[in-house]
């Protein structure tokens, strides 16, 4: 165990950021760097100490599969739709697998010519086969991190509705995972404004769940915290209990008794009592992790900000065959010193099961916390207090994610409040830092995800590109720019001329719609947020995401939010940026595919790609579109390989 101090990781932002991940992440990026250089690369290479592994796990595991001569398939499926996903209509009544690559797919007639004495036949009895989905952007660590607690994700996206619920979520868990008492108990994800009291759960409702464990539940923002006596008592806070530097300790009313929720830094004092995972720990739960999400249907998984001890922990799995799908890393910005980045170089093509994106910058903040840049002022101004600019304020915190190379570079936002015309949230990079990064990647043949979600940040990352680029755009790199969500006609024409490509998140119309419109950015900018309609009708290839932990990770539940744009009071938000079924389930297979420079491999039903496949219990093409988001994954293949089935 270490001390409080090596365990401090805590900044004094009131969003999420990207600087200082939370709690649960900074345990697993401490577990990863506990992996000696040894244990890590055994003489391999460098890239923080793991990069050469990549592509060697899978590489491995495909030179002793049980391969087979000829054209004889391991598998040939049939009696259901098979969508191609090449053009819209477009079927098949057969698809064979061999060796984890499609070898027919057409008409039954034809693709039972690769049937043979061992063949297995698989009659999907009107289930509907097609590419397995293909995850644009999330946080695996994070997300997966998520999945080794308690789920407290409010209504609908989960379900907490009340205290009362959150009790009885806790009450099931303890029974479910069989803890001991005096083993501690995580919950993640409660909502204080999500939940019918609108309040945070306090040390008296946690108390009610037990009293013989240390309870401790961190907020949906990650950066609030609440607990029981027990977990007061464990972490020594009293009512003597100063509060910390940038953080503060919630009390009762007329009291100094503290009341269990603390508030930024002051649930750090948390951290040095927590378990510690050993490496073995934070690498089984990542595992994990992407097993939940093969349960999802997704056979390409991202992790969109990885730092030095998570990449590790992948790199060690991939070395012992144990990632169940493949996983695209794209380090931080802030976190690449010259020897990863020099590594990412060398190492862009790769195709194993673990491979490297390209750089990840974020420009600004989000739009419900009041840090998205925008260029004209939120619809209600913030009343919670100062907003604090995205920057690590403790060594601990820089130590371990932002590289020494890119200090300099990280000093100073480009914040701008717009304090004179009314708050407009600010950037988190200066436009000389996005500048520097396009330079520097372009020079280099490096794909770039920029992360904007308000139009004055989609501003700078244009201005960046049209000034770098200046009359020689590059559409060979495929800049994607991250979440999009308030992109506007004449960001969508720009974009068009420079190949750029959007990634939207429109799960936000459906959980945060409501509010966008009452609240943070008004009727008519909210109806035309996540413009996936503008954006295809001007030519631009997008996909779509879900931005694990923030809204769950079910890929059709994203496709059914951008065609029905339906928000969670079942109000219809921005009609005209509604898409087809088609186009939605392109943008999380085929396009996805294609903006991450896999469209050979993966994304579409053709002979030579890897047989990643979903089983789905309806057709999506043909069933209401209302009804996307019930649709059940029943089975997932990787590479011929079943990794999720509903029924085992």
């Amino acid at each position: 165990m270490t001390d409080d101090s090596d365990n401090d990781t805590s900044c004094d932002h009131v969003d999420p950021c990207g600087c200082s991940p939370p709690l649960l992440v900074a345990m697993v990026e401490i577990a990863g760097l506990q992996l000696s250089r040894r244990e890590c690369i055994k003489g391999a290479g460098a890239f923080w100490g793991t990069l050469a592994l990549g592509g060697l796990a899978s590489q491995a595991l495909a030179n002793t599969s049980d391969a087979k001569s000829g054209t004889e398939a391991d598998v040939i499926y049939s009696g259901g739709p098979i969508l191609t996903m090449l053009e819209d209509g477009d079927r098949a009544e057969a698809l064979a697998v061999q060796n984890g690559k499609i070898v027919a797919v057409g008409e039954l007639a034809a693709v039972m010519a690769q049937k043979g004495p061992n063949t297995e036949l698989v009659d999907l009895q009107g289930k509907t086969l097609m590419p397995g989905f293909f995850d644009p952007h999330s946080h695996v660590a994070l997300q997966s991190a998520k999945f080794a607690t308690a789920n407290l994700d409010p209504k609908p996206i989960g379900e907490a509705g009340s205290i009362a619920d959150i009790q009885q979520i806790l009450k099931d868990w303890i029974k479910e995972k069989q803890i001991k008492p005096g083993g501690w108990v995580i919950g993640w994800g409660y909502d204080d404004t999500g939940i019918e009291e609108l309040r945070h759960p306090d040390r008296d409702d946690l108390d009610s769940v037990s009293t013989e464990y240390p309870i401790v539940l961190v907020h949906i923002s990650g950066h609030l915290m609440t607990g029981n006596s027990r977990m007061l008592d464990e972490v020594g806070i009293t009512a003597e209990t100063a509060n910390p530097d940038g953080g503060v300790i919630q009390r009762k009313p007329g009291s100094d008794v503290p009341n269990g929720v603390l508030e930024e830094n002051a649930g750090m004092l948390v951290l040095g009592h927590l378990p510690m995972p050993t490496p073995e720990q934070a690498m089984a739960m990542l595992e994990e992790g992407l097993r939940f999400y093969a349960e999802a249907g997704i056979t390409t998984a991202q992790d969109c900000a990885t730092f030095q001890g998570t990449w590790r922990l992948f790199s060690a799995l991939e070395e012992q065959g144990r990632l169940p799908i493949d996983l695209i890393a794209w380090p931080r910005f802030n976190a690449v010193d010259d020897d990863a980045f020099d590594a990412i170089v060398a190492r862009r093509q790769g195709t194993g099961r673990l491979r490297l994106g390209g750089i990840k910058l974020g420009l600004d903040g989000s739009i419900q916390g009041y840090t998205a840049f925008l260029s004209e002022p939120y619809h209600v101004e913030p009343v919670s207090g100062d907003i604090v600019p995205d920057k690590c304020d403790t060594e601990r915190a820089e130590r371990l994610f932002i590289a020494e190379d890119n200090e300099a570079l990280t000093e100073e936002p480009g914040a701008d409040t717009g304090a004179d015309d009314g708050f407009r949230g600010y950037a988190t990079m200066t436009q000389e830092q996005v500048e520097h990064w396009f330079r520097r990647c372009d020079d280099n043949g490096i794909q770039i995800q920029a992360h904007t979600n308000g139009d004055a940040a989609t501003d700078m990352l244009l201005e960046a590109v049209q000034k770098v680029r200046a009359e020689k755009p590059r559409p060979d790199l495929r800049t994607t720019i991250i979440h999009a969500q308030m992109m506007r006609d004449d960001q969508l024409d720009v974009a068009a001329r420079h190949g750029l490509t959007p990634s939207f998140f429109p799960v936000h119309v459906y959980f945060w719609g409501d509010r966008h419109r009452d609240l943070f950015i008004g009727p008519e900018r909210s109806a035309r947020m996540d413009p996936a309609r503008s954006a295809r009708d001007r030519g631009l290839k997008f996909t779509l995401h879900h931005d694990a932990p923030i809204a769950g990770i079910s890929m059709l539940k994203v496709a059914w939010a951008a065609v029905n744009r339906v928000t969670t009071s079942g109000k219809v938000l921005g009609p005209d940026e509604r898409i087809t079924p088609f186009e939605a389930l392109r943008a999380i297979t085929a396009d996805a595919a294609w903006q991450n420079f896999e469209e050979d491999r993966k994304g579409t039903l053709e002979t030579g790609k890897l047989a990643d496949l979903v089983i789905l219990s309806e057709d999506p093409m043909t069933i209401d579109p209302m009804n996307i988001k019930d649709i059940q994954v029943l089975q997932t293949i990787k590479e011929g390989r079943t990794v999720y089935s509903a029924t085992a």
